[in-house]
């Protein structure tokens, strides 16, 4: 009787603690339940918020695109009138406007500023653009074309360039220009950029010498013996040797030995630009005296 007894106790016990124990895993599987339902309430709200303010954002740009069609684009207060055409070079208004498309009649709205900007500004004698509206019916149109400031002579080509390098179309007017001779220049045609180092500090003394007045060049030789310097022939007379290491310094040097030179009423064969400290100078030899 004892051990059926102590056996029913300790059955008893064992059910309690299995209930007890069901109850706990219960508890914890509706929490997690509850958990996993709270996230995805949250993502939905995100979610719905998200496609909420991307229709809003939809919505904007579409008010926008009609309102600048109402308001602007179809209005006939901005229909265009003949365009503001001006260049500072050779380049045409009329050539402008054939280019563009940009004819009287039209929605000022209607033209696109960057895609006239552009095309442009693929044109190789082009150097700046500015582009308006000017309301409410005249389009406005500033072009700055580039100027040639040397004629680049190679083995089979002889182009004008510009103070950057850029190959333009030849002109008329060019062969009034100093002669940049020697270099390397292969295939280039008008739109292309020089690559060649002497070639561009080349240009820069021509430059330099125009626009401070320091002297006047008529070719500049570049040999492919000497990297170092270029060799300047002035309308003067003189050959002048430049290093290319500081320029606008050794042409400073160049135009205060002239000056002193013409104070001394004397001339030079050759000026050596070419040394840090020194200008040394080749005088011209005064011609023989003739003896009765």
């Amino acid at each position: 009787m004892w051990f059926r007894e102590g056996d029913g106790k300790t059955g008893r016990r064992s059910n309690r603690r299995k209930q007890a124990a069901g109850g706990h895993i219960l508890q914890v599987d509706a929490r997690s339940q509850e958990k996993k339902q709270a996230r995805v309430r949250w993502v939905s709200a995100v979610v719905a918020l998200l496609i909420a303010v991307g229709g809003c954002v939809l919505a904007g740009i579409r008010g926008a695109d009609w309102i600048r069609y109402e308001l602007f684009a179809s209005n006939p207060l901005f229909t265009m009138r003949e365009p503001d055409i001006r260049t500072d070079g050779t380049l045409k208004p009329q050539e402008v406007r054939e280019l563009c498309h940009l004819n009287a009649g039209g929605n000022l709205f209607a033209v696109s500023l960057t895609k006239i900007h552009d095309e442009l500004m693929l044109l190789p004698g082009v150097r700046t653009v500015e582009i308006r509206r000017q309301l409410p019916d005249t389009l406005v149109v500033r072009i700055g074309e580039r100027v040639p400031v040397a004629l680049l002579v190679t083995d089979r080509l002889s182009l004008p360039v510009d103070r950057d390098g850029i190959v333009l179309a030849p002109r008329a007017a060019v062969t009034r220009l100093p002669v940049i001779v020697g270099g390397s220049a292969p295939g280039l045609k008008p739109g292309q950029q020089v690559t060649d180092a002497k070639i561009l500090d080349a240009l820069t003394a021509l430059d330099l010498c125009e626009t401070q007045h320091l002297c006047e060049v008529l070719r500049v030789q570049l040999k492919a013996t000497d990297t170092e310097n270029l060799e300047l022939h002035l309308a003067s007379g003189e050959e002048v040797a430049l290093a290319r290491l500081d320029l606008a310094g050794h042409l400073r040097d160049l135009a205060a030995t002239k000056k002193s030179l013409a104070e001394r009423r004397q001339t030079a064969r050759f000026i050596d630009c070419s040394l840090k400290n020194s200008v040394p100078v080749q005088l011209t030899l005064p011609p023989p005296l003739l003896v009765p």
